[in-house]
């Protein structure tokens, strides 16, 4: 993090996209947030990998789509050639393409999907997981520790043979929020599990909203909670954070001996050293090293005008990469770490 606040602050830095030469392209990165787990260490990620020959710049939108807007402005008139967004609202992709293309600056939107009308017939690019992937992995997961049967299980904690489901959702409206949220239920239940959604509680994919979310769905429901999926592990750390200063859960148990299953989506450095710890069960990898090299990949490929017939992703629709995500669990957590 300090890495990311540092090239905030310096806003200019010195880099090289592979094939470019030196002189050469300008390019920018604009931030939804930097406080975010999740794009902090892709972003660091994606700038590590950038050495030394182009020129760019960092900016943070501190989760203000007015900002983002007016940094975008600002730059539109700074020479940049091409743009990478993580875009605050991802409504207002639209506006934004319409506003670069007047300057014929391309660009790559990455983490948060465009609405799909936005890009079609736009120098505009999208590259970031399924969320309906990630959210099926999730319910994947716990099948598989289920055994294929709920009923008569150890997690079957009022033996009726449902499974007594809270959600931590990461914003409401949000596409993958609202995806991941959906798809993890209907997969859960295609793979032949009666399921009760107790609660559904928005945290806006932070860890402080997570804690207080957890304060509320243990208010409400106590015991009966079952199973917990997070759209994010940020949330997910705020529930266990709640849990262990409430001493719900310990550290001194397995993560088997838990009162009952956290399950997160990202992979983040912290997530993992919770299911080290035994703490969350699992977490969908939501690839961030796959994406930034994808982003990076695509920015080569649009700088220096290369024809795509030998791109090494497979490009949906002429302007979506997908990266898929992998379970995490304690039994592979170390080839992650």
């Amino acid at each position: 993090m300090k890495k990311i606040l540092c090239l905030i602050t310096a806003c200019v830095m010195l880099c090289t996209l592979p094939g470019c030469g030196p002189g050469g392209d300008k390019i920018a990165f604009f931030l939804y947030k930097s406080s975010d787990t999740f794009i902090s260490e892709m972003i660091e990620d994606m700038t590590s990998k950038v050495p030394a020959g182009i020129t760019y710049e960092l900016r943070d939108a501190a989760n203000s789509q007015s900002i983002q807007n007016q940094q975008i402005t600002e730059l539109i008139a700074g020479g940049f050639d091409l743009f990478i967004i993580n875009a605050v609202d991802r409504l207002a992709s639209n506006s934004i393409i319409e506003r670069c293309a007047k300057d014929e600056i391309p660009v790559i939107f990455f983490n948060r999907e465009p609405l799909e009308d936005a890009l079609i017939g736009n120098n505009a690019y999208y590259v970031g997981a399924a969320a309906d992937s990630l959210g099926e992995k999730q319910a994947e997961m716990v099948a598989a520790l289920f055994t294929g049967s709920f009923a008569g299980s150890a997690f079957d904690k009022n033996a009726d043979g449902i499974v007594q489901l809270a959600i931590l959702k990461g914003e409401q409206g949000h596409q993958d929020a609202e995806r991941r949220t959906d798809s993890c239920v209907a997969k859960l239940k295609e793979l032949g599990f009666e399921v009760e959604v107790l609660s559904i509680e928005v945290a806006d994919w932070n860890r402080r909203d997570g804690h207080e979310a957890m304060r509320r769905l243990i208010a409400q429901h106590g015991d009966s909670i079952e199973l917990v999926f997070s759209n994010n592990d940020d949330m997910a750390l705020g529930a266990i954070d709640y849990l262990l200063d409430s001493e719900i859960f310990s550290t001194e148990l397995t993560v088997h001996e838990q009162p009952f299953i956290i399950v997160g989506v990202d992979g983040t450095a912290v997530g993992l050293e919770a299911i080290a710890g035994g703490l969350l069960y699992g977490t969908v990898n939501n690839d961030s090293i796959s994406q930034s090299d994808a982003v990076l990949t695509l920015a080569d490929y649009i700088l220096n005008d290369r024809s795509f017939h030998d791109f090494p992703y497979t490009i949906t629709n002429g302007h979506y990469i997908y990266i898929d995500g992998a379970i995490i669990t304690q039994e592979n957590q170390a080839d992650y770490g």
